[in-house]
């Protein structure tokens, strides 16, 4: 990616439904080369345009992370099942204290307090839970995505 296409990404980040049009008039380039730009970076996987949902504006008011320690099942299996809820956006196989850490979003503390303890406490193989709810978010980007 050279730096002609950076500024293309960098504008698409922007605004990810700009036109061709609209990027080569604010970068100086013809549209056709835009184009054949962006679809160049897609085709070597270098680019991939998504929509991305903002988890706040959704409703999600309480982020909490958890550790989780995980005995009796392998941690891997564990950690796929916690990946197949919908209220968990983040499950990681971690060293230092806890073998697992997940991030869960919920709308209400009620809604969360349910999820905590029926759902994710029966997950065969969790022997500790060590939750820690978010109290002020400082930074949260999600301008990257892996594909």
């Amino acid at each position: 990616m050279d730096k002609t296409d950076q500024r293309i990404v960098d504008f698409l980040q922007q605004d990810g439904r700009a036109s061709n049009r609209a990027i080569a008039e604010e970068l100086d380039l013809s549209p056709r080369l835009v184009g054949s730009r962006i679809d160049s970076m897609i085709q070597k996987r270098e680019l991939r345009i998504a929509a991305v949902a903002d988890i706040f504006e959704a409703g999600n008011d309480l982020v909490l992370a958890v550790g989780l320690t995980v005995r009796g099942r392998a941690t891997r299996d564990v950690a796929e099942e916690l990946a197949a809820f919908d209220e968990i956006c983040a499950v990681n196989v971690v060293s230092g204290e806890f073998d697992l850490e997940v991030l869960i979003l919920s709308a209400d503390h009620e809604t969360l307090r349910q999820f905590v303890s029926t759902r994710l406490s029966s997950i065969r193989g969790i022997e500790r839970l060590s939750p820690a709810l978010g109290l002020e978010l400082f930074k949260f980007e999600s301008t990257w995505a892996r594909f």
